[in-house]
């Protein structure tokens, strides 16, 4: 799976998102139902800036875009754009951006004794493995996911 930046500063480097504005979008007070509508009244509760609930630390977190279906079993499919922060620990189970041989790829990282381990989450695909001589770095931990359903 490749990944595509989504903001690019000169040279190819995805741009900080501390370098956005501040995004206020209405919060309705009301839960909403997805089964059957419940009768309740709509309100606007509050104001959420999407910045504080989706970054966590600006100066380190940046936004990928989606190619490829290697992750589709844990939901992240082709076009997402998926919220990296260089700053999160990676832990075991952690979905991470990870650079191989120079090109950036998401996977699944597991730690078997100490080891670690990237993985595919994509059953219809072969295991993914790491020849001995390949350059291997996490670049950042994937913390939201968010998806354009008009597509």
């Amino acid at each position: 799976m490749q990944i595509s930046r989504v903001v690019m500063a000169p040279g190819g480097m995805p741009v900080p998102l501390q370098s956005l504005i501040a995004l206020k979008v209405p919060l309705v007070g009301q839960a909403v139902h997805a089964g059957f509508p419940s009768p309740a009244d709509d309100f606007i509760e509050d104001l959420i800036d999407l910045n504080q609930v989706l970054i966590a630390n600006p100066t380190a977190t940046f936004l990928w875009r989606v190619v490829g279906d290697c992750m589709i079993d844990v939901k992240i499919f082709p076009w997402d754009v998926v919220i990296v922060d260089r700053s999160v620990q990676p832990k075991h189970r952690s979905i991470v951006l990870a650079i191989i041989d120079g090109e950036p790829t998401l996977k699944r990282l597991n730690r078997r004794g100490g080891v670690m381990v990237l993985h595919n989450e994509n059953a219809k695909l072969p295991a993914f493995l790491i020849s001995e001589g390949t350059e291997v770095s996490i670049w950042g931990v994937v913390t939201a996911t968010i998806r354009d359903l008009k597509k």
